[in-house]
C-alpha cells in the first residue's frame, strides 16, 4: 500500500499503515531474512523522477533533493505533489533496510528535513492557494515525520534509539507519539511501551485503535481494540491491556526479530465461503472487499431484503447487542427499517411495531454511531408503525 497525496493535502499516516502490513523486509542490519518484493509504481515514480532505487541514490535524493538544474515544471506531471517521491524514496530505503540514510531521517523525523526536502516541499506548498498553504505545510510535514519515524524502526541502526526516544518524549501529536513507541519497541526499547498501555484506555476508535494494533505487533497477544468495536469492547480491551502490563510490565522486553516478523509476514487470506446466517449476510453488506466472502455487496443486501420478515427476528437480535461490531449493527438497523417500510409487502403490524422499539431504544445507546443512525430511521419505522394499523 503506498501514500497518494491528493491535490490539496497530504493524506496523513497512511506509510504508518503501509509499513505494519507491508508483506515484508529485506536482509540488511539484522538477521531477519524475509525478503519484500518491490512495488512496481514506486519504483517507476522514483525512475521517472531521476531517482534510482539503490541505497547510495535514494540517500542522497533524500539529503540533497532533485539533481542540481532540476525545474520543477519540466517534472513528470504525476505525481502532481513531488512531495510523494519523497515518500516513496523513504519507503523503498526502509524496504531495503538503508542504513546510510538513518542521519536524514533521524533529522526529518524532529521536523527538519534536509536542504533538499524542503525545496520539495516549498515547490508543493506554492502550488496550493494561499489560503490552504499553512494547513498544507502542517499536514505534508505530520505525513513526512511519520514516514521518517516508522522507517527509522524498520531500518534498524542502534543510534536511532537516542532519536526516537527524544521524539517520543517531546510529541504531543498521538499519532507521532504512537508510531515513536513502535519504532523504539521495534529496536527493543521498552521506552513506549506504558503510554500505550495508557492510550488504550482512552477506549476511542482513533489513538486507541492504532496503540492496541501496535503493542499486538510488540507482544503478539491480540486484546485489540478494532476501530469497529463498541464502546463496551473497547472499555474490555484496555482492561486486558492493563491486566498484561500489570502481570509483565516489568520483565516484558520488546524482541526486534519477533516484531518484524510480526509486522511483515503476509497475512493468511481465508478461503472464500458463501454467508449462511442473517449475521454473516450484514457482516458481507458491511465490509463489501472482505476475502473471507464468495458474494459481493449487492448480492448479499438483495438476499437481506427478499427474505423480509422472515430476517426481523435475527436483524432484531443484531441491533440490540451492545456488544455487536459498530459497522454490523448499524446495517442492521438500516436493513431492517428497509423491510419495515417496504411498500409491496409490509409486515404484520406486530412486528412493525416491535422493531421501531428497538430502534426507538437506541436514541440512548452509549456509541455517538448507533444513535445517530437510529434518529436517520425512526421517521420513516414511525410513519410505517402509524400506518400498518
Amino acid at each position: 500500500m503506498d501514500i497518494r497525496l491528493g491535490p490539496t493535502h497530504l493524506l496523513r499516516i497512511i506509510l504508518f499503515v503501509f509499513f505494519l502490513f507491508a508483506p515484508a523486509l529485506s536482509q540488511s542490519a539484522t538477521t531477519f531474512t524475509i525478503r519484500a518484493p518491490a512495488d512496481p509504481a514506486r519504483l517507476e515514480r522514483l525512475r521517472a523522477h531521476g531517482v534510482a532505487a539503490v541505497p547510495a541514490v535514494l540517500t542522497h535524493f533524500l539529503e540533497n533533493g532533485f539533481a542540481p538544474g532540476t525545474q520543477f515544471s519540466d517534472l513528470p506531471a504525476t505525481p502532481s505533489l513531488k512531495t510523494q517521491i519523497v515518500v516513496d524514496a523513504v519507503v523503498e530505503c526502509a524496504r531495503q533496510q538503508v542504513l546510510s540514510v538513518a542521519p536524514t531521517l533521524g533529522r526529518l523525523a524532529f521536523g527538519l528535513p534536509s536542504d533538499g526536502v524542503r525545496r520539495i516541499v516549498q515547490w508543493d506548498i506554492s502550488q496550493q492557494r494561499p489560503s490552504e498553504r499553512l494547513r498544507f505545510e502542517t499536514d505534508t510535514m505530520k505525513t513526512l515525520r511519520l514516514n521518517a519515524v516508522v522507517a527509522l524502526g524498520l531500518i534498524g541502526a542502534p543510534q536511532s534509539v537516542y532519536e526516537l526516544a527524544a521524539v517520543f518524549e517531546r510529541e504531543k501529536d498521538g499519532d507521532l507519539k504512537i508510531a515513536a513507541a513502535l519504532a523504539l519497541a521495534t529496536l527493543g526499547s521498552r521506552a513506549g511501551l506504558s503510554y500505550l498501555v495508557d492510550e488504550t484506555g482512552r477506549a476511542n476508535r482513533t489513538s486507541s485503535v492504532a496503540a492496541g494494533e501496535a503493542l499486538a505487533w510488540i507482544t503478539g497477544l491480540d486484546y485489540g481494540p478494532d476501530a469497529d468495536f463498541p464502546v463496551a469492547r473497547r472499555e474490555e480491551s484496555a482492561a486486558k491491556w492493563k491486566a498484561w502490563w500489570r502481570r509483565e510490565g516489568r520483565t516484558f522486553q520488546p524482541d526486534r526479530a519477533q516484531i518484524l516478523a510480526r509486522r511483515l509476514t503476509p497475512p493468511i487470506r481465508p478461503v472464500p465461503r458463501p454467508p449462511r446466517t442473517v449475521r454473516e449476510l450484514l457482516d458481507c453488506v458491511a465490509y463489501p472487499n472482505d476475502p473471507r466472502w464468495s458474494v459481493d455487496f449487492y448480492t448479499a443486501h438483495t438476499q437481506l431484503l427478499q427474505m423480509g420478515a422472515g430476517a426481523l427476528e435475527e436483524l432484531e437480535t443484531v441491533v440490540k447487542d451492545k456488544n455487536e461490531n459498530l459497522r454490523i449493527r448499524r446495517e442492521a438497523v438500516l436493513v431492517l427499517t428497509q423491510i419495515i417500510t417496504a411498500a409491496n409487502r409490509r409486515p404484520p403490524a406486530a412486528q412493525v411495531q416491535r422493531a421501531y422499539r428497538a430502534v426507538w431504544w437506541l436514541r440512548f445507546d452509549r456509541n455517538p454511531e448507533i444513535r445517530e443512525i437510529a434518529r436517520q430511521c425512526l421517521p420513516r419505522l414511525k410513519q410505517a408503525r402509524e400506518t400498518s394499523g
